[in-house]
């Protein structure tokens, strides 16, 4: 599908609102046509897979070069990422988005700063109609899984296997 009739789907199905019988309630009151959500979960699919969520948020994703089922995606990874303020795990999105509304994700993805290695810097600028796009793909996933291993302190030795951070300090 062309960007421009992908664009054209999405601001029809945001602007004209529902109709009687092909609307569908989302979190946050937003309603969006039938005939466009398909395009809009379709275009955040996209952004997912492009914007790399799956390396980190798909347990084994990046190691078989993306070969993960997508019903295994954005279950959260019990691979950590050790650095100098503790060991973090990537959450599973799909339980991490059931209980936020869209406005609330808005604002996460704008002023959240996550620890390394979550490129926070790149989610602020994503668009507002991709991330509403990303929103509405994850929340049309099954809420499966368990949620993410707490984060461990810097002097907690996580289990093996995890990942070691470089230093990311800013070089001065």
């Amino acid at each position: 599908m062309s960007n421009s009739l992908l664009l054209c789907s999405l601001f029809a199905a945001l602007t004209l609102g529902p109709t009687a019988s092909h609307s569908q309630s989302v979190a946050g009151g937003t309603l969006i046509a039938d005939a466009g959500q398909a395009a809009v979960i379709a275009r955040g699919r996209y952004m997912v897979v492009t914007g790399h969520c799956n390396n980190c948020h798909t347990a084994a994703y990046a190691a078989s070069a993306g070969a993960v089922s997508e019903d295994k995606w954005l279950l959260g990874n019990p691979v950590g990422w050790r650095g100098k303020q503790g060991t973090v795990y990537a959450p599973n999105l799909r339980l991490y988005l059931q209980s936020m509304d869209m406005s609330t994700w808005l604002v996460m993805a704008r002023e959240a700063r996550p620890r390394a290695p979550m490129p926070w810097w790149s989610l602020r600028e994503t668009s507002e109609d991709d991330l509403k796009a990303m929103y509405l793909y994850i929340r049309s996933l099954q809420p499966l899984g368990a949620p993410a291993p707490s984060l461990l302190s810097p002097n907690e030795a996580p289990r093996a296997p995890y990942n070691q951070l470089p230093d990311l300090s800013v070089a001065k």
